[in-house]
């Protein structure tokens, strides 16, 4: 009788033990993830949500997606501590890097394999426009002023190529890549730029047949895993290792795959040359 007193004790602690563990999991603190985007919050929660749930299960730890909207709300919500790894384009991680707030985890490599990419500026097919002289006195659709290829890659080709963009043609910015599409389409700009890897994604979402390209940027970088530079350097290298290695990993590799509509393949090593290149985008497009 004492014998299956004592089993019973020992199975009730078990069992309190085993429910016990994951509550104790539970009260992790998670890791905020901010996502800097021109999609709907809606969207982007969809398309991290699977990345985020991969990261936590390889770390043990909670990962929460925080949406800042711009530029400003980003480097605020870095600045007051509200997130610490973050997924941004090369132009504002080059900026938060200038202020002391970012340091790289790793480089996105595009579905072309690169981890630079190109603008492309186009234009209606029956527009009479035909090389970038033409575009002078016109209206020019960019995505974002802080956009890399949205913005300052075709910016700096057209004052490299004597274009003054601002001052001889007029700049509007269309929030997202829909719109400058749907926009030169219907009239309502002149021409339109966006990344070229962007603009044959969406070329299969949207009819572009009489629309034109004329024009390529120089390369700009692909977009970058940055963390506050305040952060421990263990978390940052523990996240950077679950990252880098999810291409050798099926379940990484399977995620990698559901990425590919935001032209992510992998990531990859960053490379501080790439600063290199934002910074000398800047001083030809005059920003």
């Amino acid at each position: 009788m004492m014998n299956k007193v004592r089993r019973l004790a020992l199975l009730v602690i078990f069992s309190l033990l085993c429910s016990a563990r994951p509550a104790m999991a539970d009260h992790q603190p998670a890791i905020r993830f901010g996502v800097l985007s021109i999609a709907q919050p809606s969207r982007i929660f969809a398309n991290w949500q699977a990345f985020a749930d991969y990261v936590s299960k390889k770390l043990g730890q909670p990962v929460e997606i925080v949406v800042p909207r711009g530029f400003g709300k980003m480097k605020k919500t870095i600045s007051e501590g509200k997130v610490e790894f973050f997924y941004v384009n090369s132009l504002v991680f080059y900026r938060l890097k200038q202020e002391d707030k970012a340091i790289a985890v790793a480089q996105m490599q595009n579905i072309a394999g690169q981890t630079t990419s190109r603008s492309e500026i186009f234009v209606r097919r029956d527009s009479g426009i035909e090389n970038i002289a033409d575009l002078k006195g016109k209206n020019i659709a960019y995505v974002s002023p802080m956009g890399a290829g949205g913005y300052l890659a075709p910016r700096a080709y057209l004052y490299d190529k004597g274009l003054q963009s601002g001052i001889e043609s007029r700049e509007s910015f269309t929030k997202n890549l829909s719109n400058s599409l749907h926009g030169v389409l219907l009239g309502d700009y002149d021409a339109g730029t966006m990344c070229g890897v962007n603009y044959e994604l969406m070329s299969k979402k949207v009819a572009t047949g009489d629309l034109r390209v004329i024009a390529v940027s120089e390369d700009y970088p692909e977009n970058v895993l940055g963390a506050r530079s305040d952060l421990p350097t263990e978390e940052i290298q523990h996240f950077r290792q679950v990252v880098l290695n999810m291409p050798n990993d099926p379940e990484g590799r399977k995620i990698l795959q559901g990425m590919e509509k935001m032209k992510i393949r992998t990531f990859v090593e960053y490379d501080e040359s790439a600063e290199d290149i934002t910074r000398k985008l800047l001083e030809e497009g005059k920003l």
